[in-house]
């Protein structure tokens, strides 16, 4: 037996048996999708958000704002945390559910959101814009 064919056999097991454990599924290793159907319902100071579940989102996040939302999410992303920018889009992204209700708005105000959905691989983008108006 050659020395290439006996350490082929004495090493193709460890090679073989480290099994998947750290790896992240082909799922995880792409960003989700766009999430669709985004609906805000206004309600006595609140606004109650719903949108389509994305398959492979680990997580989501609302932007929201009392304009329209015109900047994209790498804008919006980048300007978080830093002073002196003009986007004024706020951010809601600690333990989101679907449905999430938004609450201590002001009536008469419209409101403006979008969401993005979220895995180890990021984010593909925003949703399309959904508006409401609180009542009092």
């Amino acid at each position: 037996m050659s020395t290439r064919i006996l350490a082929a056999l004495l090493f193709s097991p460890l090679l073989f048996s480290c099994g998947d454990e750290g790896t992240i599924s082909y799922k995880e290793k792409m960003p989700p999708a766009v999430p669709g159907n985004l609906e805000a319902v206004a309600g006595s100071q609140q606004i109650t958000l719903t949108w389509d579940k994305v398959g492979n989102a680990s997580s989501y996040r609302i932007y929201w704002n009392t304009q329209e939302i015109t900047e994209n999410l790498k804008q919006i992303t980048d300007a978080e945390g830093d002073p002196n920018t003009s986007i004024t889009v706020q951010t809601i992204k600690d333990n989101l559910t679907n449905p999430y209700v938004h609450t201590g708005l002001i009536p008469g105000t419209t409101y403006y959101y979008r969401v993005a959905a979220f895995n180890q691989a990021g984010s593909k983008g925003l949703s399309s814009e959904a508006f409401a108006i609180p009542t009092p």
